[in-house]
């Protein structure tokens, strides 16, 4: 990568990756350009405001971890992270021997341009602490991800869940509970994100905030639930 390292600069992110990256590189910025205006109006902002995202990608697991540990002394990703988010920037990690994987990253700086609104729109103007649940559901489906998904593809991720509607999703605050033998909470913030931009809760949502974010905890209690009944129901499980 070092030999063949490239930096693009857009209005909204600088960019590094190698140059056999270039189309995935293009596509990604192509969908950014797409959604962005979407996600700047549904949280009043502009890019001036936001600022620009760095964005280092990477194309081995050695590159990415040692990359991480240069800039956060020492520290060590998740073994199942496949991107992170450190010093405020994006480190994807790509498997180039999967196209649907690599498709699937072209929405990571989409993805990470909405985490990056909610903490200066939400979180840091309310002074609170970062709701997981809240802001994974609304990035994974505000970066497009998910507009391709199959009737059949939310089927499967329902039949994962169908035993944990009472699961409290609070709970995956900790990211050690995010993703465990027992359940990909990744499934839940896709379900989740996808119950509540269907049904037009939103505004709703970010209304709560201005209130007390004890009202979104408490969503989180049952929102789950609540996205596989409704799910349940327009699907016909």
């Amino acid at each position: 990568m070092k030999n063949n390292l490239k930096i693009k600069e857009t209005e909204s992110f600088v960019l590094q990756y190698d140059s056999s990256l270039e189309q995935f590189i293009e596509k990604s910025l192509e969908i950014a350009n797409e959604k962005l205006p979407t996600i700047e109006n549904l949280f009043n902002c502009n890019r001036n405001e936001i600022g620009k995202i760095k964005a280092s990608f990477f194309t081995n697991r050695e590159d990415f971890v040692s990359y991480i540990q240069s800039i956060t002394n020492g520290h060590t990703p998740p073994a199942w992270a496949s991107g992170c988010f450190y010093n405020n920037e994006i480190q994807p990690l790509l498997d180039i021997y999967s196209p649907q994987k690599m498709e699937y990253k072209t929405h990571t700086l989409t993805h990470e341009y909405t985490h990056l609104v909610i903490d200066k729109q939400i979180y840091q103007k309310y002074n609170i602490q970062r709701i997981r649940w809240f802001d994974e559901s609304f990035a994974n489906y505000l970066d497009g991800s998910q507009d391709s998904y199959s009737a059949e593809t939310i089927k499967i991720l329902c039949d994962r869940l169908k035993n944990l509607s009472e699961f409290d999703l609070n709970i995956l605050n900790d990211i050690n509970k995010t993703v465990t033998d027992s359940y990909n909470g990744y499934d839940m913030f896709i379900l989740v994100g996808r119950y509540i931009f269907e049904n037009n809760l939103e505004n709703e949502i970010l209304d709560d905030f201005s209130k007390s974010a004890d009202l979104v905890e408490k969503r989180g209690k049952t929102i789950l639930a609540d996205a596989l009944e409704y799910l349940k129901e327009k699907y016909s499980l």
